[in-house]
């Protein structure tokens, strides 16, 4: 029986957390990275900050390794919400272009695109009940000048996952660019963005790679580097950003050229200690733990007679399962859970029910037995 890791998560002592969807606990090896940094920082201040931009570069190569790119495709950003709006704002729009994206995603990827309207940039909906996109509906919305296919590689609120190596093929095939917000499967799902035809990818960490708010992985593939302008300068931008003294405006040959200033490097530091525990336990292992907490709980689920929402069939499953209970308010269900120390959420008029591959039955069941009370 392969290693269970509940004690890499504190949280597991007093709570069944089945919120990884919206804001995941910290795991022991993200705490102790951020421990370890403070304790640096407040013995030492800067005196030793080249070993941790040493580290730093080695989880540029953890997070590369994670979606099969280079390290010199990956930058580290704040969130998903700026490496989206830095592909957007940066990419050469001409009057007249379009971009093709789902009308019911998560704001995030919805926002930046609609900005660009401003731009004479037309914005394609594409909608959706079930939050999925399929090559069907792709195809009947793109005119010769769709530049742009943004998606979500999972849905924040039904939990659809798409198929990326297909629309990324269909991307290609019609010479249109490809971007993913992963921030809901990224961690879960095996990605690779060279087979997936995918151009660029954002996800911030706090959810499904197990680290704190604050640092986000950007891909830009190294093809399109050039295409895509930074919006934001600063010194780090440039090819020697620590001769201070000299001024040559001369930007980076990779992906870091988008990160314009200093690193929120606390958040990055822990990100790489749970990539390390991510890198460790295999995202296979990860991904089949995770089908079979999910699994488990849509049978319980379905036993109560509650009503799951989410596709649970081939491969359009993910680690959220969205479900309703007849005549209840999905926002009570959530509150009397937590009351039992039970962490879930509500979206889209459905509670969001969202297990780690560290969560077991016996979490799940917790839930169930509130589910129980709440019918009652």
């Amino acid at each position: 029986m392969p290693r269970d890791y509940r004690e890499e998560f504190s949280v597991t002592r007093s709570w069944a957390y089945l919120n990884h969807a919206n804001v995941a606990p910290l795991s022991r090896r993200a705490q102790d990275r951020l421990h370890q940094w403070c304790d640096d920082v407040a013995s030492n201040g800067d005196t030793t900050i080249q070993s941790w931009f040493k580290e730093i570069e080695d989880i540029r190569r953890a997070a590369g390794r994670l979606v099969g790119a280079a390290a010199t495709e990956i930058a580290f950003l704040k969130n998903t919400s700026e490496g989206i709006s830095l592909i957007a704002e940066g990419f050469p729009w001409r009057d007249g272009d379009n971009v093709v994206i789902l009308g019911n995603d998560y704001p995030a990827n919805v926002y930046p695109w609609l900005h660009q309207q401003r731009k004479s940039v037309s914005v394609k909906l594409i909608e959706s009940n079930d939050g999925g996109v399929s090559i069907e509906q792709l195809a009947a919305v793109i005119d010769e000048r769709t530049r742009m296919v943004s998606i979500s590689f999972v849905h924040f609120a039904t939990g659809f996952r798409s198929d990326l190596e297909l629309i990324g093929e269909f991307c290609r095939m019609h010479h249109i660019d490809f971007l993913v917000d992963a921030i809901q499967g990224l961690g879960v799902f095996p990605v690779d963005v060279k087979k997936m035809n995918i151009d660029y990818l954002c996800a911030n960490s706090q959810k499904w790679l197990l680290a704190p708010q604050g640092a986000a992985i950007l891909f830009v593939d190294e093809e399109k580097l050039n295409k895509i302008c930074p919006i934001s300068v600063g010194w780090k931008s440039v090819v020697d950003p620590h001769k201070y003294s000299r001024i040559d405006y001369c930007l980076r040959n990779d992906a870091a050229r988008f990160e314009c200033g200093s690193f929120v490097i606390p958040s990055i530091i822990a990100l790489g200690g749970s990539l390390a525990l991510i890198e460790e336990v295999g995202v296979s292992t990860i991904r089949d733990r995770v089908k079979d907490n999910t699994d488990y709980l849509v049978d319980r689920l379905k036993a109560i007679g509650a009503k799951v929402t989410s596709k649970r069939d081939g491969d359009q499953w993910s680690g959220i399962v969205a479900f309703n209970i007849p005549e209840i308010d999905p926002n009570q269900i959530v509150e009397r859970a937590r009351n039992d120390r039970v962490v879930i959420s509500a979206r889209g008029g459905c509670v969001r029910v969202s297990p780690h591959f560290y969560n077991n039955h016996e979490d799940i069941d917790r839930l169930i037995a509130v589910l129980k009370k709440v019918r009652q």
